[in-house]
């Protein structure tokens, strides 16, 4: 099937998170001419309808989503980042000693223009849409220490010579051959791949010792096997095709920050639980039905984000997470929640909106550290008694659910900055106590969203 690029594009930045962001335009892909030139059109008479403030009929608009719902992916066209030097400017400079950054782009020779190793204190390097194979000689840069590597296709595998000084290398690319080992680059601590269409584990990297970030983002890995990487503290899987989390993630013994957002995990390995130092995990949009069992034994983690999820029931065993500051359950299928959810007195967020809960444990008032709660479209008939308890309650929102009785103490929170409530069947008493609890809340400063009839005399 041939895959043709739409004539629209999207111009975005991407960030590694670390230094640098890139400028990328991104193509949407159409397995057939006819689909790549009507969504074009259609996306011209929007651009117009909407410059001349025009209203779009609503077959237009639902014309468009049917379109954009055959976009088989996407090409992505980088470019040089803003700041940098080309290589047409770097020429012209008669000093070049003062260059710092040095992006070359749309260059055909396989190797490093000679000019580039006439700025002795150059620190970023960047590549774009190049065709270099071998990256040598980089010892004779002092000061480098990041590499960005952009669509570059060199029909084959690139070679990065050795370098001391270089801690940051990110390559992006659609179906790159990457380095066999990033070993030459000896002081490596943040490696970035992602959006390189690879679909295993990427090897070699148990020779960089210092190696501390891994970024594996929008790739197509399935089977994760991964190597002893001890210096390892944050991995990142977002949007891969993984359905399990093997034993082998023990092997990152030193790892703090794990996200694995926009897969298909159903099952996590128990031994998830000798990861000793993890201190955040998220397996936002998954399909779990429940919180795996070796979460429950993470001594270190403070957040955990378990959004968009299939889980029914939360066990007793969540009272183990004694350092917990953050937990995401929004989205889910939960109908109970353990009384020993009260333990966790270092809690500051929680969110269950979306969920099927009918009530909450009583010893939710304990949790004197809690900024955050939000409980939102549920099924409950009763909110908190009394949230007097909650001292540093900024955020509440119990609407959308079968709340008939205003929980006491709402005008009495010392730092509450956000109140929802709207969307309650509040009994005729709940009533004529809203408005003045509204009036007292705004006069604080408090936003009180609540139905503008019920906030009125």
């Amino acid at each position: 099937m041939r895959v043709l690029p739409v004539i629209l594009a999207l111009l975005f930045s991407v960030s590694t998170q670390a230094q640098r962001t890139f400028s990328v335009l991104e193509q949407p892909l159409f397995s057939t001419a006819s689909d790549s030139v009507k969504y074009a059109q259609l996306n011209q008479i929007i651009r117009e309808a909407m410059g001349q403030q025009r209203t779009l009929p609503d077959s237009l608009m639902e014309e468009f989503r049917a379109m954009r719902a055959r976009i088989t992916g996407y090409k992505r066209q980088y470019k040089s980042s803003p700041g940098f030097i080309t290589l047409d400017s770097l020429k012209k400079l008669p000093d070049k000693s003062q260059v710092r950054q040095l992006s070359i782009s749309n260059l055909k020779s396989r190797k490093l223009p000679a000019a580039v190793y006439s700025c002795p204190n150059l620190e970023e390097l960047e590549l774009v849409h190049t065709q270099i194979k071998n990256i040598k000689r980089l010892n004779r840069f002092a000061a480098l220490t990041g590499l960005y590597i952009l669509n570059n296709n060199p029909k084959g595998k690139i070679r990065i010579g050795k370098t001391k000084t270089v801690r940051t290398v990110v390559m992006r690319g659609d179906t790159p051959d990457l380095p066999g080992s990033f070993a030459p680059v000896v002081a490596l601590e943040r490696l970035d791949l992602a959006h390189n269409g690879i679909s295993t584990f990427p090897k070699g990297l148990t020779r960089n010792k210092n190696l501390k970030q891994l970024i594996l983002s929008n790739n197509a890995i399935v089977e994760l096997k991964i190597p002893a990487l001890p210096t390892l503290e944050k991995l990142e899987l977002i949007r891969n095709k993984i359905e399990h989390i093997p034993e082998s993630i023990s092997n990152l013994s030193g790892l703090k920050q794990l996200t694995l957002n926009y897969n298909s995990i159903n099952s996590v390995t128990p031994s998830i639980s000798n990861l000793l130092k993890l201190e955040q995990l998220s397996f936002y949009q998954n399909k779990l039905n429940t919180i795996p069992d070796g979460v429950y034994s993470l001594p270190a983690l403070r957040e955990i984000d378990l959004y968009h999820n299939e889980i029914e029931r939360v066990d007793k065993r969540i009272a183990n997470l004694k350092q917990l500051e953050v937990l995401y359950l929004s989205h889910n299928r939960i109908i109970s929640l353990p009384a020993e959810l009260s333990s966790l007195t270092n809690l500051q967020e929680l969110y269950l909106s979306d969920n099927r809960l009918v009530e909450l444990p009583a010893g939710l008032n304990q949790l004197q550290n809690l900024k955050v709660l939000r409980v939102n479209n549920n099924r409950l008939v009763q909110a908190p008694v009394s949230v007097t308890n909650l001292i540093r309650l900024e955020n509440l929102d119990i609407s959308g659910n079968q709340i008939n009785e205003l929980p006491n103490g709402l005008d009495g929170l010392p730092v509450l900055k956000i109140l929802v409530m709207m969307n309650n069947p509040w009994n005729e008493t709940s009533r004529n106590l809203i408005p003045a609890i509204t009036r007292t809340l705004r006069n604080k400063s408090v936003v009180v969203h609540i139905e503008e009839r019920l906030s009125e005399n």
